[in-house]
């Protein structure tokens, strides 16, 4: 947001269109979002807008792109793999939908436990290892204990939670490949983030006030580490 802000050539406006499931979607948390992106863009003299669309509805037959986009928009899709994690079937339709929308790039983060590939005692582990990594992580940093109660109450119970919650719902799907081959099978490739985008990445890690973290390329993805531990991974595609 700030450099659309700066840039020369003036872009003055930006849209986001969120896709979120009702079911798994936090209305406080959507709210507190929509409000803090709104205040930031007013702060910056931005023109902003904030959309919420329904994942479930991307895969109705009804379902229509007319009204939800412009033409002489320029499209960046940014997909945290976690938005799958109880909704593994829609992942074809949402990707034929992204396709649709013809984006400039496509951003996904993956977390290291938000696989729609595996079953679930294997992917309670997989979040087990993962959310103990991070909580190594935060304690190593010195996070004030209130603000680590308040992640662990907030962010990592309910996750874990919704793992062994949605346990009918996931085992019920028909299992899915990984989410990369289905990212190739809908026509995605995937490129390589630059060197400039690398050294600025390790520049900030290199920043944190403890040894630990770390920044390693895996392929055309670009993954944060702890202690050696993959903590979350960042790649990009084009279709």
């Amino acid at each position: 947001m700030q450099e659309l802000a700066l840039r020369n050539s003036g872009a003055s406006s930006l849209r986001v269109t969120a896709v979120v499931s009702p079911s798994t979607c936090d209305e406080v948390e959507l709210s507190f979002t929509r409000e803090n992106l709104s205040q930031y863009a007013k702060d910056i003299n931005l023109s902003f807008e904030l959309n919420i669309l329904n994942i479930e509805s991307l895969s109705s037959p009804s379902f229509s792109l007319a009204g939800q986009f412009f033409d002489n928009e320029a499209v960046a899709v940014n997909m945290p793999l976690s938005c799958f994690t109880h909704h593994p079937s829609l992942v074809p339709s949402v990707l034929h939908f992204v396709k649709q929308l013809r984006p400039k790039v496509v951003v996904t983060l993956d977390r290291n436990c938000d696989r729609i590939d595996v079953p679930l005692p294997t992917k309670v582990v997989h979040v087990l290892q993962y959310y103990s990594a991070l909580l190594e992580s935060l304690d190593a940093v010195n996070v004030n204990l209130d603000v680590l109660q308040k992640i662990e109450k907030h962010f990592i119970q309910p996750s874990i939670r919704k793992v062994i919650v949605g346990h009918h719902h996931y085992h019920s799907q028909e299992k899915l490949p990984h989410w990369r081959n289905l990212f190739v099978q809908s026509g995605f490739s995937s490129f390589s983030f630059s060197n400039f985008t690398e050294a600025q990445a390790e520049c900030l890690v290199q920043r944190a006030p403890v040894r630990g973290f770390q920044v390693d390329r895996n392929h055309s993805s670009l993954v944060l580490c702890w202690q050696r531990k993959d903590l979350v991974s960042v790649s990009t595609w084009r279709c």
